[in-house]
């Protein structure tokens, strides 16, 4: 079984800088947001964010990184006892799809002024892309599928994600109506289908 990773405890200066970021974006959007503002912030100099960054990018995708990776164990917890993979899928993506917004650091990634920089960093950030690989295996526990395959599922499935929380459609959905939607358009390309 594919588990994720667990990151050892951070310091606390390197923790205070990443909520500095997250809440500078919140305040003053990322195009404003300098280096500056996220050590003031935190309540440290530059210097010493440097000390554990190396730009005001790294920055930033390391708080988010750090809050996917803590919602992505609540997701599989969320999805304890589930065992057809096809629902699982179907109510990973609902989860997704109700928890960033509300979660404090990740619903920045619903914020327009980060959602460029966010669909930009998704795919070309390896070390989110290879924890967004991990938990997809997870969610599908008990598929087989070549390795290419489970990397393309993921590249889709992070792309229709971010387009659900970012672009409003044409239609508002409530739960059951978002949970037809996906069984129809997004598990069709895990090549599953939920069991009768």
């Amino acid at each position: 079984m594919t588990t994720l990773p667990s990151k050892p405890p951070s310091s606390e200066t390197r923790q205070r800088v990443l909520e500095a970021a997250i809440a500078c974006v919140r305040q003053w959007g990322i195009d404003k947001t300098s280096l500056l503002d996220i050590a003031r912030q935190a309540g440290v100099t530059r210097p010493t964010v440097y000390r554990y960054f190396t730009s005001r990018e790294d920055v930033l995708s390391a708080a988010l990184l750090q809050s996917a990776a803590a919602m992505a164990q609540r997701l599989v917890a969320h999805l304890d006892g589930v065992a057809d993979p096809a629902e699982r899928f179907v109510r990973a993506i609902l989860f997704l799809l109700d928890d960033v917004p509300k979660e404090p650091q990740l619903s920045v990634m619903t914020l327009s002024s980060l959602a460029t920089y966010v669909s930009e960093d998704a795919l070309i950030n390896a070390e989110g892309f290879d924890l967004s690989l991990l938990l997809m295996k997870q969610i599908m526990t008990g598929v087989d599928m070549a390795e290419d395959a489970w990397r393309e599922m993921t590249e889709a499935t992070i792309r229709m994600l971010l387009s659900l929380l970012n672009m409003a459609g044409p239609v508002k959905r409530d739960a059951e109506a978002m949970r037809g939607f996906i069984i129809r358009r997004m598990l069709p390309m895990t090549g599953l289908a939920l069991k009768s």
